[in-house]
């Protein structure tokens, strides 16, 4: 940036850098390179009036007053939700260290499967796959499968304590829940409820879901 300030519009120049010994390709790690820019134009950012105007604007809001409040209760359930998690999540852990489970290979090695197939689904949003991820960061699909086994086994081990503690807890499915997440998907991808509730795959997955709530729910409350 440095050796950008001070030249003029249509200026050429040859500009030398030094990629970060970190530098995510190993290919150009710590080398030098030289790279020529020419100057087309000069842009400065002008940022508008933060008033009603503004927020009418932006958002469905007739008030900046009111936007505000918008965001503000927003983050707080962000926070809340956060806050939740991270209890939650610590509840768990504990529970799987007092826990000792004889995991066989192969279930990890399905769970390393799911997790590569999520990534490569969320890479796809923006234009790549999973093969490409791994050039780019210079690992090899053995290396990826290495760098998670912790993680997958963390995972199944999460889920075979929950599914213990269903059982063992005699834990039905929540009616209620299921009724409340079919009508969030519904209004979230504008579908009709009926049609949802038509979807027994999509019931049976809510009803675990549910069943494996009340058993995260039942571990916070007897957290210490």
């Amino acid at each position: 940036e440095d050796q950008i300030i001070g030249m003029k519009i249509g200026e050429e120049k040859d500009i030398k850098v030094t990629f970060p010994e970190d530098y995510f390709s190993k290919d150009l790690a710590g080398k030098e390179a030289t790279f020529h820019v020419v100057l087309h134009g000069i842009k400065e950012k002008q940022l508008p009036t933060i008033d009603d105007e503004f927020a009418k604007d932006v958002s469905e809001f007739d008030t900046l007053k009111e936007l505000k409040d918008s965001i503000k209760e927003k983050m707080e359930k962000e926070n809340e939700e956060r806050a939740k998690h991270e209890t939650e999540d610590s509840a768990i852990d504990e529970v799987c260290k007092n826990t000792n489970i004889d995991i066989p290979g192969g279930m990890i090695d399905l769970e390393i499967d799911n997790i590569m197939q999520n990534l490569d689904q969320r890479l796809s949003y923006q234009g790549l796959n999973l093969e490409q991820y791994l050039k780019m960061m210079g690992k090899s699909e053995a290396d990826f499968r290495k760098d998670y086994k912790e993680q997958a086994e963390k995972n199944v081990k999460t889920r075979l304590v929950l599914e213990q503690i269903v059982k063992d807890e005699k834990i039905k499915e929540d009616e209620k829940y299921i009724k409340e997440k079919i009508e969030e998907m519904a209004k979230q991808y504008n579908r009709k409820v009926e049609d949802l509730e038509k979807n027994e795959e999509l019931k049976n997955y809510l009803a675990e879901s549910s069943k494996t709530e009340q058993a995260i729910d039942l571990i916070v409350k007897n957290a210490k």
